[in-house]
């Protein structure tokens, strides 16, 4: 039984049933992948909407009882993480009538929550200077960065998988699970919509960030811009930029996808091991 779960608080009640929810409809989008029956897209859909939903009433739950935003720590960024993937897909499902994503994403999904859910919720008291706004939405469109990031990443995926197919196949018509996959101008397209609202939301994120750190470590911590999470971060946000600007200028699409899954790979790095180990200032509370 995860230690979080002694606490008996609203909001891992909400998480657990929305971590149901999430299995069952990754379960379904897989189902419907194998075998596109309607009855088995609509409940992948919609049992997906109703996990991001309780997710969300999860966070607030959180946000109540910590009186802080409910993401200052590791638990609460990872299941805000998995919301926005979560609504990502389904934006994209809606948007493209496409359900080939959802196979990768919500198991993603529910893994990143299902880790919030077994590691212990913060205890102490937030800072006074973790509650403004500029703070929460720092941390919000970071989030919502990595999470299009990710999204880039799937597609990214998708387009070298679906690519390498019809190359095997010489042009030939796909069967099987592949022949439901969407078209490679597609994933291109999608591809570089997720790359550009990760771009912008992270651009944003660290401008709100150097603002906020201005009023807060200025006087204590003078050179908090060389802090190793905030130089990777700059780097990595460079990284995109050029990757997506490369994109819009015509490089080739199976170049992007490449460098798309290279790019969350750095994310994935600096979210984890460069928070965690090596940063003094940007660290989970």
């Amino acid at each position: 039984m995860p230690t979080i779960l002694h606490s008996g608080s609203a909001g891992t009640i909400f998480g657990f049933v929305a971590l149901a929810c999430y299995a069952f409809s990754a379960g379904f989008y897989i189902a419907f992948l194998k075998k596109p029956r309607p009855l088995f897209g609509w409940l992948a859909t919609g049992l997906a909407a109703t996990g991001a939903l309780l997710n969300l009433e999860s966070l607030y739950a959180r946000s109540v009882a910590l009186k802080s935003v409910p993401y200052r720590d590791i638990v609460g960024s990872l299941a805000l993480l998995g919301f926005f993937l979560a609504v990502l897909n389904i934006l994209l499902e809606l948007r493209h009538r496409d359900r080939s994503l959802g196979p990768f994403l919500m198991p993603v999904v529910f893994v990143l929550l299902l880790v919030a859910l077994e590691l212990p919720m913060a205890k102490t008291a937030p800072a006074p200077e973790l509650r403004g706004p500029v703070f929460a939405l720092h941390v919000t469109l970071n989030m919502l960065g990595y999470a299009a990031f990710a999204v880039a990443c799937a597609l990214s995926a998708l387009y070298l998988m679906v690519g390498r197919s019809l190359k095997r196949k010489k042009g030939l018509t796909l069967d099987g699970p592949f022949s439901r996959f969407p078209s490679l101008s597609y994933l291109e397209r999608a591809n570089r919509t997720s790359l550009g609202v990760g771009v912008v939301a992270s651009t944003a994120a660290f401008c709100l960030g150097a603002f906020w750190a201005t009023r807060v470590w200025r006087a204590d911590h003078p050179n908090w811009v060389l802090d190793p999470k905030i130089v990777t971060v700059l780097l990595i946000l460079v990284f995109y930029w050029v990757v997506l600007v490369r994109a819009h200028r015509g490089a080739a699409p199976v170049t992007t996808a490449r460098l798309s899954v290279a790019g969350f790979l750095l994310v994935l790095v600096s979210y984890t091991a460069i928070n965690l180990l090596f940063s003094k200032l940007h660290v989970f509370t």
